[in-house]
């Protein structure tokens, strides 16, 4: 009889534990457009321009954190914010990526938006720089399977606002700091690469148009199966 008392006991303190706490969770992004020209900017002079971020909100979240970064430079700009709206001051003329993390008081976990890109427009009737190619496959930090020949497929996607993208070249090699060009001047936006199983590599497209305008994409990496 008292080894049931003792079960019930348990069995009703284990029922009553705490509830776990719930994550935040990612915000959808709404303006500027994605892969699109920042029109609603507002230009403050000849070098720079005002841009007015907005996403949704995010269920579990107490604050926001907006990043955006210049595909050119890779110089980071960011404001936290319990808003759903903040604007920036930014250098004109030069594509952008940015996104929105959501974090709550309660929780450590950070969810992290998708990325989008906009182009912010510089001196009137200059040519658009590309933007930086959006990289699809492998999957960052994915395990990749070599086909029969060995080879392993790489996609990616190229945007221009004005159209006149006019080749690719991919970057790859084993160092992040040391990306040797591996397929130059390449007209489609996937090919095959011959690579040796069980490494770690990283990859890199760099988007050249027909004014010889030039924008890197970020730097990925995959590890290929044993």
């Amino acid at each position: 009889m008292r080894s049931n008392f003792l079960a019930i006991i348990f069995v009703f303190l284990w029922g009553c534990g705490s509830e776990p706490i719930p994550e935040p969770e990612p915000t959808q992004l709404i303006a500027p457009a994605n892969l699109n020209e920042c029109t609603t900017a507002s230009v403050l002079n000849e070098l720079e321009s005002q841009v007015r971020f907005e996403w949704t909100i995010a269920l579990n979240t107490d604050s926001y954190e907006l990043v955006v970064e210049n595909a050119l430079t890779n110089e980071k700009y960011g404001k936290s914010s319990s808003l759903l709206t903040e604007s920036l001051i930014l250098p004109s003329g030069a594509p952008y990526r940015w996104y929105v993390n959501s974090e709550s008081l309660l929780s450590s976990a950070i969810a992290k938006s998708d990325v989008w890109q906009f182009y912010l427009e510089g001196t009137p009737n200059s040519s658009f720089i590309p933007f930086p190619a959006v990289l699809s496959q492998p999957d960052h930090q994915s395990i990749v399977e070599l086909d029969a020949e060995g080879k392993v497929s790489f996609l990616w996607e190229g945007h221009d606002l004005d159209q006149d993208i006019d080749r690719y070249d991919l970057y790859l090699g084993t160092d992040e700091e040391n990306l040797i060009l591996n397929k130059e001047g390449l007209t489609a936006s996937q090919v095959l690469i011959s690579l040796d199983s069980g490494t770690t590599y990283f990859w890199q497209v760099f988007t050249f148009d027909l004014e010889a305008n030039v924008s890197k994409s970020e730097v990925f990496s995959f590890q290929t199966a044993e």
